[in-house]
């Protein structure tokens, strides 16, 4: 049993090192699409390469089964190894520079520490002047790369990189003003130790230190297991604490995605992982081929991990404090509850159905009164045309009392009792909580000339009456309140981005100076030059005579557009359209996809109202005013690029 307690560390420590590689790559691919516009996440992923790359060589040494592709894969570790230091600088140089801090000298020492960087890594990759023939360990299995005659200038031009590093974190550290920024750089300060300490190669001092080949005592695996692990959390503090850089999404918000992605990305591959080993070294114990063991296993691993993942995710929430606060909390009870378009036309199918068949009809319908007409909501049973029911009635009838109008827009209703008969229906309208306003009508295809409702079923119609004019209200409310949050979106969504901004920028970014406005952005008819250059998207007069065409952005975007004004404006108009798309997968009914999908849809690719409406399962009033909502921020994402472009223009002056 002692004699198999080095292999059993080596597999521990192997396990350990392939949960470093799982999470650092889960990191890197976490933050990519953020590391191409933020300098933090560049320098932080870079890094966090170069750590996995030094990790997973190891791990591929240790499982080498040829001797012949030992020193391939030691020599290879080199690219984690040599570029470690300068990331690192690169990194320590952003998070300084996020300050307000002005690079000066260090934006040639970063270039120059990955030529550093890079000049040692081709030491080591094609010469032995840096490390030499592999040592291997025959106790532990344990291989690696003798130390060749300029390490030591190695050594210290490692630990120099990394003295400089920290150096730089921590002045950022003491220009951070506000507690929070305070307090995740201490801990990024105090994490910054990770990669140094994980991949410096520690075991060719060891091995010069002693007479030719390296035993690694027992004592030692350990210490080799403890400090994997220990820079495996710091790296997790790190990844906390930097995930924060680089977008405008509030803390709680960032918190969320990290947790969850790393919940059921990286977390769950490990699980995995270690199921894996325990299974395939046990499964002669349990009586099954490994493959049948590992099969079951691996997927019953899976199922658990989702399942435990997705029964106990807001007690995990509480836990770690995730959206935590109130506001957020009545927030998710409210999307749990909302009265969706498709919710509303099945509780008023349910509502019609119950009509049918207390009033013995066979069709009934519930439709909404819109400035157009009346839009149908819900129908139960076969319905005429709904155009041709709708027509030729003067339904401002209904707003007033149960008198015939002489409306002269169209044909007066027939008022019989609380019903108004038109054609085959008998028809009641719904009406708000007060009464105040009429908010739809319900019909029942008629079973006699005039209504005749007993006592007992004039009672239950009045209450489905009820429950469905209160569905409509209820929507309506919704709405309005939907329409107002809308509205409020892009204001809110730049005070996001400038909160980002001045969270480590502070005085500089809030105190800089707005430029001046557009004489065409800030025309009171701005929205309605949007508006109408949409409306001829593909070519039209609206389009290629818009005043929109005096705009600096449009005169710049001239000379890639083979000097086509009309090509130059689409292009603009295209790109502000896109900076409505959320992020993550389209969905075509979801209320943060909504005014992307109108303005794709409808004027990008020109469908007809309708059509538009019914794909994204709302009706033509809904539509009308949330296309109004889209325009408007179209125009004040124009007009943010105007005067950016303004501003760009007077800082080269």
């Amino acid at each position: 049993m002692f004699d198999q307690l080095p292999d059993l560390l080596a597999l521990l420590n192997d396990i350990l090192e392939a949960v470093i590689v799982i999470f650092g790559s889960a990191v890197v691919l976490y933050n990519l699409g953020r590391s191409l516009r933020d300098p933090v996440m560049r320098a932080f992923c870079g890094l966090i390469i170069f750590v996995v790359v030094a990790y997973l060589a190891e791990l591929l040494v240790s499982r080498t089964i040829v001797s012949a592709s030992v020193e391939g894969f030691l020599r290879f570790q080199w690219i984690g190894i040599a570029l470690v230091p300068a990331a690192q600088f690169h990194l320590s140089s952003t998070l300084l520079s996020t300050t307000g801090a002005l690079p000066n000298r260090r934006r040639f020492l970063v270039p120059l520490g990955y030529v550093v960087g890079l000049v040692f890594l081709g030491l080591a990759l094609f010469t032995d002047f840096l490390v030499t023939n592999p040592v291997s360990n025959p106790l532990a299995s344990l291989a690696h790369l003798e130390a060749g005659p300029i390490f030591p200038v190695f050594a210290a031009y490692f630990w120099l990189m990394t003295a400089s590093s920290i150096y730089n974190v921590w002045r950022a550290r003491q220009r951070c003003i506000t507690r929070t920024t305070r307090q995740r750089m201490t801990s990024t300060l105090l994490t910054y130790l990770a990669a140094p300490l994980g991949v410096f190669p520690y075991l060719l001092v060891i091995s010069n230190a002693g007479t030719g080949q390296a035993v690694i005592p027992l004592w030692l695996w350990p210490i080799i297991i403890l400090g994997n692990l220990v820079v495996g959390l710091m790296f997790g503090v790190l990844t906390a604490h930097l995930a924060y850089f680089g977008t405008a999404s509030p803390d709680r918000v960032v918190r969320v995605r990290l947790f969850k992605f790393m919940a059921r990305v990286p977390l769950a591959g490990s699980i995995v992982l270690l199921v894996y080993v325990l299974v395939s070294r046990n499964s002669p114990i349990l009586g099954l081929p490994a493959e049948t063991a590992l099969g079951f296993s691996l997927v019953a691993t899976v199922m658990l991990v989702e399942w435990a993942i997705h029964a106990y995710k807001r007690p995990l929430e509480r836990l770690f404090q995730l959206n935590n606060d109130p506001d957020v909390r009545t927030i998710q009870r409210l999307s749990e509850r909302l009265l969706t378009t498709r919710d509303l036309q099945q509780f008023l199918e349910s509502i019609l159905a119950a009509t049918c068949e207390a009033l013995r009809t066979p069709t009934s319908f519930v439709a909404a009164i819109t400035p157009e007409g009346p839009q149908l909501e819900a129908v139960v049973g076969p319905l005429d045309e709904p155009g041709e029911i709708f027509q030729d009635a003067d339904w401002r009838q209904l707003a007033q009392t149960a008198e015939p109008s002489n409306g002269n827009s169209g044909d007066a209703l027939e008022a019989v009792g609380e019903f108004f008969v038109w054609r085959n229906y008998w028809i009641r309208p719904l009406r708000s909580r007060q009464h105040e306003l009429v908010l739809g009508i319900l019909g029942i295809r008629a079973r006699s000339d005039e209504p005749d409702l007993s006592e007992e079923e004039d009672e239950i119609f009045g209450r489905l009456l009820n429950q469905a004019a209160q569905a409509l209200e209820d929507r309506i409310l919704q709405q309005e309140v939907f329409a107002i949050v809308e509205g409020l979106l892009p204001q809110i969504i730049a005070i996001q981005q400038r909160r980002s901004e001045a969270t480590f920028g502070g005085l500089p970014v809030l105190a800089q100076k707005s430029p001046a406005s557009s004489p065409v952005v800030s025309d009171p008819d701005f929205n309605m030059m949007v508006r109408d250059a949409l409306t001829h998207y593909w070519g039209g007069p609206k389009l290629t005579t818009s005043p929109l065409m005096r705009l600096r952005i449009v005169q710049d975007a001239m000379a890639q557009h083979e000097n086509n004004p009309t090509k130059a404006l689409r292009a603009i108009l295209n790109n502000a359209i896109e900076l409505q798309k959320p992020e993550g997968e389209r969905n075509m009914t979801t209320a943060e996809w909504i005014l992307y999908n109108i303005l794709e849809l409808k004027f990008v690719q020109g469908q007809r109202v309708r059509d538009v409406a019914r794909r994204l399962a709302m009706s033509e009033s809904d539509l009308y005013r949330k296309q109004r909502v889209a325009i408007e921020n179209v125009a004040r994402a124009i007009g943010t690029m105007e005067l950016a472009s303004q501003d760009g223009a007077s800082d080269e002056q």
